[in-house]
């Protein structure tokens, strides 16, 4: 859709009547498609300024059309009544039509137009090009784009009252097969509607995709693995074999595959392992998001559908390595404590019980949220994670409680739901809870206890029903013993509490690297024995996220090799020798008693509080002293007054 000055409307106006004047218009005062759409009615005889000749087909040849396209008919009505409530209030029709542009649905305000424009945009009449002149639906369809037409631009005065955003729609073999289409009184036109018939549209396209379509396997893929799920994804069907059996349009592009080629494609054609590797690697845990690399060396996030339970069970090894991903088996890797925290969560999925995780940062506590909600009832319901040290205090009641209609200046037509809102029949995330604002837990003690939400600007509850997880790096007793967290939100949130250890008190710190291998698809990728040396006595102070970045520059560097020290970054090298440093200090002590410590660890004081930015939690662990003897120490060497 172009955008144009506040004058927009004299102006096609005016580049209208030149054109029906003189044969052409002014170079950029009309959209290119319109323009040639004005040319093609031009050349078919369409009267520019007689009344419409409306054409509406019988209603036994309706009813023909509707049992022909019964099923985008049953597909898209779901995505129609979403949009038509999305722009409820508005003079606005949601249309639907087959491919010769003769409408088979309408839904919205038809008794708020008045009686030619209500007949015009039901069912049973046709919008073609040739015959109605230049408009959304009749246009697109020739066009085969998404377009606004608007007013003057219809190529028909008797259609000038009229604003009409159109989008085409695609079948499962990239043909096209119908318009969906918001039409509205040109004077109550909306700025963001091609917007969201776009959105409507694709969806719709992603259901006859599915719908059209059987296949023992189904790859829902994205290069950011959140966008998986959503109208976005790509969807790539295969069959046992690892024959390619279609893919729907986002999945062609990601995939750069078109209608032809992708015929005759396989798994390994695309991808650069065999299809047998990654069921393997899955073991049966369809749910999982795990990365894949293309045979370009692009990376994709894929989640694996399994349809034949037979066959998944048919690849699956008992010696398969894990995959790194959102399941709690999957993430019980050989440490005691992680699996003494996954076996008490195992035991309350299903007694409504709230989870609240604590840990350093760093130690995995959103991908052991994610773990907990794929392996609950809820698995099947949204997954709504909301980091409130992330969000702005202004921003956080809105984000978590949502707003009605009016709530803000410029907010949206008919408000939003709060992510609270959105949890309903999932589960609700709460990251870094110990950040929340005081005025803001109150509210959310409330929700928790009535199990109802009401938006901000709303004296309506509507009611909610979430399991609730909640991570933390803080100690939240000290903060509810200082005041700065209620006790009460304390207790309703801390029905099981689960600890993470940090990555310096774990075990399982080869099974890991292993994992991480996995990951990044280098599983055949050796690590030297030094620098396996180097990684066990490393204290780790950013934890399983330090060690994977760590690991992934590292393989990154080598290059297909074998990961050595010369692999690791400058900046590790410097942490590590700085943490050597410490380690050096402890023992010339205990060896010289008229060796003062202020003397000899002064420097290593310094220079590690440079390189933790002067967080005092890291340089005191990283020294291997209490905070209360660094703080003491940095008192005396003038650091801190």
């Amino acid at each position: 859709m172009n955008h144009f000055s506040i004058d927009r409307p004299q102006s096609v106006s005016q580049a209208r009547n030149d054109f029906l004047t003189r044969g052409n218009v002014e170079q950029g005062s009309i959209a290119e498609a319109i323009e040639r759409s004005w040319r093609r009615c031009l050349a078919n005889g369409v009267n520019a300024n007689s009344p419409s000749n409306l054409e509406v087909i019988t209603a036994q040849e309706l009813a023909l059309k509707r049992e022909q396209n019964r099923q985008l008919l049953s597909l898209a009505l779901p995505e129609m009544e979403t949009l038509n409530e999305q722009i409820a209030h508005t003079r606005n029709i949601v249309i639907l039509t087959d491919d010769q542009g003769v409408i088979l649905n309408s839904l919205g305000g038809h008794h708020l137009l008045r009686e030619e424009q209500r007949i015009a945009l039901s069912p049973g009449a046709s919008w073609r090009e040739d015959h109605r002149g230049t408009n959304a639906i009749g246009t697109v369809l020739i066009e085969q784009s998404a377009m606004t037409v608007q007013g003057a631009e219809h190529f028909m005065a008797y259609h000038h009252s009229l604003s009409c955003s159109a989008v085409p729609i695609f079948g499962a073999k990239n043909q096209l097969i119908a318009t969906l289409d918001v039409s509205n009184d040109s004077n109550t036109s909306q700025q963001h509607t091609l917007a969201l018939v776009k959105m409507s549209a694709q969806m719709i396209e992603n259901r006859l995709f599915l719908a059209s379509h059987q296949s023992d396997i189904v790859l829902h893929f994205h290069a950011r693995p959140e966008f998986i799920g959503t109208l976005w994804e790509g969807v790539a069907m295969f069959s046992e074999a690892g024959q390619l059996v279609a893919t729907n349009r986002s999945g062609q592009f990601q995939l750069s595959l078109n209608s032809q080629n992708s015929q005759t494609v396989d798994f390994e054609n695309i991808f650069d392992i065999p299809l047998a590797s990654l069921l393997r690697q899955m073991n049966g845990a369809d749910k999982l998001i795990v990365p894949l690399r293309l045979n370009n060396g692009a990376r994709l996030y894929v989640k694996v559908e399994t349809l034949h339970k037979q066959q998944q069970s048919s690849v699956a090894t008992r010696e398969v390595k894990r995959a790194s991903a959102a399941n709690l088996d999957l993430l019980n890797s050989g440490d005691a404590k992680v699996a003494h925290a996954i076996q008490q969560v195992k035991k309350v999925l299903n007694r409504d019980i709230p989870i609240l995780i604590q840990g350093e940062t760093g130690v995995g506590k959103e991908l052991f949220a994610r773990a907990i909600h794929e392996a609950s009832p809820q698995h099947k319901g949204p997954w709504i994670a909301v980091n409130c040290a992330a969000l702005p205090e202004g921003l956080i009641e809105a984000e978590l409680f949502g707003y009605e209609e009016g709530a803000f200046t410029g907010a949206k037509r008919k408000g939003s739901a709060g992510k609270i809102e959105q949890a309903d029949g999932g589960t609700l995330f709460l990251d870094e809870i110990g950040d929340m604002p005081l005025a803001l837990q109150a509210r959310l003690l409330r929700v928790l206890q009535e199990r109802k939400v009401t938006p901000l600007g709303s004296t309506k509850s509507i009611p909610v029903n979430f399991a609730l997880v909640s991570a933390t790096n803080q100690k939240l007793k000290e903060k509810v013993e200082s005041g700065e967290f209620r006790s009460d939100l304390y207790y309703r949130l801390n029905g099981l509490s689960v600890a993470l250890p940090a990555l310096r008190d774990r075990t399982d710190l080869q099974a890991l690297i292993d994992v991480i291998l996995q990951v990044e698809q280098t599983s055949d990728i050796n690590i030297s024995p030094k620098v396996m040396g180097i990684f066990k006595t490393h204290p780790w102070p950013g934890n399983i996220r330090q060690l994977h970045n760590v690991l992934r520059t590292a393989l990154a560097l080598a290059d297909g090799e074998e990961v050595a020290e010369t692999h690791l970054t400058q900046d590790f090298i410097d942490e590590l020798q700085d943490l050597n440093l410490g380690n050096v200090l402890r023992p010339k002590i205990a060896a010289s008693q008229t060796l003062a410590l202020e003397d000899l660890a002064e420097d290593a004081i310094r220079s590690t509080m440079q390189q933790h930015a002067g967080n005092v939690s890291a340089v005191a662990r990283q020294l291997g002293i209490s905070r209360n003897t660094l703080y003491r120490k940095l008192k005396l060497i003038g650091l801190i007054s």
